[in-house]
């Protein structure tokens, strides 16, 4: 390269025969940098430095620097590295006056011609994942071919070319390769190409260097059907209870995750289509999804229009290549607004036993901690949301305690209208005393509070109750 103070050029020369070459395999190169001043006359004594874009090749001496002598020229050698092969570029730049001037020459890092395999290596496989689906099954996303990629190498781990590979396989069932064997390309890499059959099964690639007993194994290609089916079409949901009766805008993800007759995942893009009977769905590019790993999930949002059982059904659909594929899941879309009844017995109230703005009990012969039974819903008789608080709220002369504190969904089949939470609630009166001579009154809240931050107080009261 020239500028206004001078120029630098780079011959490459093969070391032994002093021959022009780019190519580094049956031996060295040695790199001459020709230094001239802007009057095209030669420079002598400056001090060239030498560098390589890739470690696969080596200079010498290692600081890649020399001085022209007084026909202007520096040279380094250049060998092998023994890690691989590949082209690159030598570089030698020059500082001029106060320019640094460069040039760059590319070249070739191979084998010698007369080089002999020491080993193959596997390098890849594509997919990616090593999976293909059987043969008649592929589509978007699915493949039913796996090239298998190998590496012939001297003992400098160089690549060889022109070297003859022989393949088979492993597999007990019928897969096809397209090349039993081919021949190695200049950087000494060969490809083959792995047909499915009809059958799911595991197979590996064996590579053989022909006149050689050096072999290598492929990683595993899996062989799947890639076909979702029924059976393996599994929906849920993040919650069951989710507070969007009375708010729009709250999410809840649904997922479906798919796999095909043997258990395996199904490929990766097969397309899942989702309807609600209630609120919004929001997915990719639409109310749907698109498997990764066999799994993939859309986003419910509350809205208009609220199923007046207070109950959203989500409905999946899916097909492979013969069967159309659906399921369903259903969740409360709960209200805020808590309804607190006294339950007649541990599980349900059969009937109402109260309802209203108190519980009352009665502390006058006997301070004993008292256990409320009650059922906690909204207004479509449907648990309140899951995440609902349920504790102690102010009081005078009394405290109390609540089991389960929370509002969970229980494992029941959602069905609207069926009832909501049950709660133990535990009342203790202070200062209570059946011997005392004053006589008090206990009241105490119970707390509602969801998660949107919707609290709803009830009273508890005690009544009247000797004290000391």
């Amino acid at each position: 390269m020239k500028n206004g103070n001078g120029a630098i050029q780079i011959t490459l020369k093969d070391t032994n025969t002093g021959v022009e070459s780019n190519s580094l395999g049956n031996g060295p190169l040695t790199a001459y940098a020709t230094v001239k001043n802007d009057l095209g006359v030669a420079v002598a004594n400056q001090l060239v430095t030498f560098t390589l874009s890739s470690n696969i090749a080596l200079l010498a001496p290692a600081s890649g620097t020399a001085l022209t002598d007084v026909n202007g020229v520096a040279s380094v050698g250049i060998q092998s590295a023994g890690i691989g092969s590949g082209a690159l570029e030598v570089e030698a730049s020059v500082k001029l006056a106060t320019t640094a001037v460069t040039a760059k020459v590319a070249f070739a890092v191979s084998a010698a011609a007369s080089a002999a395999p020491a080993a193959i290596n596997f390098l890849k496989a594509v997919p990616s994942d090593s999976s293909i689906v059987i043969k008649g099954a592929g589509g978007s996303g699915r493949t039913e071919v796996a090239i298998v990629t190998f590496s012939v190498v001297d003992n400098k781990n160089v690549g060889l070319a022109n070297k003859v590979v022989n393949f088979s396989t492993t597999s007990s069932q019928p897969v096809t390769l397209v090349d039993s064997s081919a021949t190695t390309g200049s950087d000494g890499t060969v490809s083959v190409a792995l047909n499915s059959g009809i059958d799911p099964t595991t197979v590996r690639v064996i590579a053989t260097v022909a006149g050689t007993t050096i072999s290598t194994l492929s990683d595993t290609v899996t062989v799947t059907t890639g076909q979702p089916v029924q059976t393996a079409f599994s929906l849920s949901v993040e919650k069951r209870y989710v507070e969007g009766g009375d708010f729009d805008n709250q999410p809840n993800k649904i997922f479906i995750r798919m796999a095909d007759k043997f258990g395996g995942a199904v490929a990766d893009g097969t397309q899942v289509v989702f309807t609600s009977t209630g609120g919004a769905i929001v997915g990719t590019g639409g109310a749907r999804c698109l498997t990764l790993q066999g799994t993939c999930f859309v986003t419910w949002f509350s809205q208009l229009p609220r199923p007046a059982s207070g109950v959203s059904t989500v409905t999946a659909t899916s097909s492979s290549s013969t069967d159309l594929l659906s399921g369903s899941t259903s969740f409360v879309v709960s209200k805020s607004y808590a309804r607190v009844y006294e339950s007649a017995t541990p599980t349900k109230r059969t009937p109402p036993v109260a309802s209203g703005p108190t519980i009352v009990r009665d502390f006058s012969v006997s301070c004993a901690p008292q256990t409320v039974k009650i059922e906690i819903v909204d207004s479509n008789n449907n648990p309140l949301p899951e995440g609902t608080t349920v504790g102690s709220g102010t009081g005078t002369n009394a405290t109390l305690s609540v089991s389960p504190s929370t509002v969970e969904y229980n494992g029941a089949e959602v069905v609207g209208s069926s009832g909501g939470s049950i709660h133990s609630v535990v009342v203790t009166p202070v200062g209570c005393d059946v011997l005392g001579s004053k006589t008090i009154s206990g009241q105490i809240n119970l707390s509602i509070k969801t998660p949107l931050g919707v609290t709803v107080p009830h009273s508890i009261s005690l009544g009247s109750f000797k004290s000391l």
